[in-house]
């Protein structure tokens, strides 16, 4: 009877530790990289310059720096994490980078909306004085990843969003459900990138900047025109023409 014992006990184990092993099974994440629709290219023009007479730079779509971008994406997702968050490694913390709750639609103008906003009221209404001010307000995350989207030297950007996809440990032969997004980030990179430490951008464009109440989903590529500046002073000039030309006839009338 003693190898029966023996056997059922040793059965019994491989049960229990097999079940420990599903109920235990580690949770992973990775990025699932998905590309973005050329408007968020415009979205990202309209964040940095709608609606504003003192300008940065415009920014237009690269594809080798949308590739770049993708890559380093892609390379985040081996990492294994209790959260999405987690999977932000040192390399997409120093871009442009904004996370949501997944959508197979997301909304380009109300996402750069709602981190443009996040990371000027971190920023706050005071413009830097002086360098260890500067060093202060790139020291916070939501600010870093604003002005590198703000910066007034670049002049190429590349997107991509990653989806965030969890990916449940089961036993071989049971049934597993497909990969599910969760959350998403949205990563954008330019370049010259905005130095660390320094100036982003001048006063006067931070003034109205966060003077502007325009939300984005609201402009339109019209927006980014210079706008036409009519003054008391322009008005003279075609006076004083239209006033020299009649001196002019009545002279020779005369």
């Amino acid at each position: 009877m003693a190898p029966f014992y023996k056997t059922a006990t040793a059965f019994c184990l491989v049960g229990l530790f097999g079940l420990h092993s599903v109920a235990a099974g580690a949770t992973e994440y990775k990025f699932e990289v998905v590309e973005v629709k050329d408007e968020l290219y415009l979205t990202t023009n309209l964040a940095r310059n709608g609606k504003i007479s003192v300008r940065t730079s415009t920014v237009e779509k690269d594809t080798d720096l949308v590739s770049t971008l993708q890559a380093k994406v892609a390379t985040e997702q081996t990492a294994q994490a209790a959260t999405c968050e987690t999977l932000i490694g040192d390399k997409l913390k120093k871009v442009f980078h904004h996370s949501f709750a997944y959508t197979t639609t997301p909304n380009y103008p109300e996402l750069v909306q709602e981190a443009l906003n996040a990371g000027l009221e971190e920023f706050g209404k005071t413009y830097p004085s002086g360098t260890s001010a500067w060093q202060e307000k790139w020291g916070k995350q939501k600010v870093h990843s604003v002005l590198h989207l703000l910066g007034a030297s670049s002049t190429k950007i590349g997107c991509v969003i990653g989806n965030c996809v969890k990916k449940v440990e089961v036993p071989v032969h049971a049934k597993s459900d497909p990969d599910q997004p969760t959350t998403s980030v949205l990563f954008c990179e330019l370049t010259p990138a905005a130095t660390v430490d320094e100036a982003a951008f001048s006063e006067a464009y931070f003034k109205e900047l966060i003077a502007r109440e325009t939300k984005i989903k609201d402009m339109t590529e019209e927006d980014l025109k210079d706008p036409i500046v009519t003054s008391s002073a322009d008005a003279v000039v075609p006076s004083i023409l239209t006033a020299g030309l009649v001196a002019i006839l009545a002279a020779i009338s005369a």
